[in-house]
């Protein structure tokens, strides 16, 4: 394929070209990538357990479980010492990937600064974990806490999409990719509300579900009911922004076939999102309810941020 990138107007900032390398010369790379994508989602479906279980506490010791590396099988202990390894390996993980981008793909941005982003973000996630536990779960902090993870997974997902394309020259903004970002930002926005929802405990606030006390709007007088409200209308408006990037992915899909692939995957899994949201309500918040509401919601994400990267490959801004 060419190295030359997709030209612009002038005055316009120039595409990121292909990056020259031999056919099998990128496989450690995208082998570190999906290994530190894959393990950071997992844990962030482990994070949601322990929450949704109350096993926060489940070792009480740290580094040690009760004293032991290996804990007693015990439900919260297990859980707990679960969640505290794989976090070990997914930042061993991280690690590896910007050591891999720093020895060998320097002059690829778009693999070596979130490659080494990643690092700082695993750190910082590390650090907003104690201060969620010494700040006694408040809500500002258990929302920061989630949000830097999906910060960490869609920077991950950036740098895998970024390890399969680097052939690929990086084409303008067009409609389509530009559409494909306001969906991933704006479920960035919905999983903050989400996130302040749990941190609130106003997963209940409305014992009914698809109406809110019986009534499509509600009494809002008090917060919870107030955030609850904002979270289910949020919802529906992104799942119909979602559900129209899938049909006008669809509709280029000859063209961009990956793109398409990803936006319709996003927009299946948001409607069993809103299914397993749901279930929330009606099982009384019912810890697998809970953790699939959350892994489900990192999945979306992650896939919206692949679409909306995929969608500039060989984009000519048509």
């Amino acid at each position: 394929m060419s190295e030359r990138a997709v030209l612009s107007p002038p005055g316009e900032r120039l595409p990121e070209p292909a990056t020259t390398l031999p056919a099998a010369g990128n496989r450690g790379l995208r082998a570190a990538a999906i290994s530190a994508t894959a393990a950071t989602f997992v844990l962030i479906g482990i994070g949601a357990l322990v929450r949704a279980t109350g096993s926060g506490l489940g070792c009480p010791g740290w580094p040690k479980c009760f004293g032991r590396w290996i804990p007693p099988l015990q439900y919260h202990a297990v859980i707990e010492y679960s969640h505290r390894l794989v976090t070990v390996i997914d930042t061993v993980l991280i690690g590896v990937l910007a050591a891999v981008a720093a020895m060998r793909y320097r002059r690829a941005r778009r693999v070596f600064w979130p490659s080494v982003a990643a690092v700082g973000l695993i750190v910082l996630q590390a650090a907003l974990g104690a201060a969620v536990v010494k700040g006694d779960l408040g809500a500002l902090l258990v929302t920061a806490h989630f949000m830097n993870a999906m910060v960490l997974a869609g920077t991950l997902v950036f740098a895998t999409v970024s390890a399969f394309t680097l052939r690929e020259a990086i084409g303008r903004v067009d409609p389509l990719a530009r559409l494909a970002r306001i969906a991933a930002a704006l479920t960035f926005a919905l999983l903050a509300v989400g996130a302040y929802v749990r941190g609130e405990g106003a997963g209940l606030a409305f014992s009914d579900w698809p109406l809110m006390n019986g009534k499509v709007v509600p009494a809002l007088t008090e917060l919870r009911p107030a955030l609850h409200f904002a979270h289910r209308g949020l919802a529906a408006a992104v799942f119909i922004l979602v559900g129209w990037l899938a049909a006008r992915a669809w509709g280029d899909r000859n063209q961009r076939a990956a793109a398409a692939a990803l936006a319709v995957t996003a927009a299946g899994l948001f409607a069993a999102q809103i299914l397993i949201g749901a279930a929330n309500v009606w099982s009384r918040l019912a810890p697998a309810a809970i953790t699939a509401h959350v892994a489900v919601a990192a999945l979306i994400w992650g896939t919206l941020v692949a679409a909306a990267t995929v969608a500039r490959v060989g984009s000519s801004g048509r």
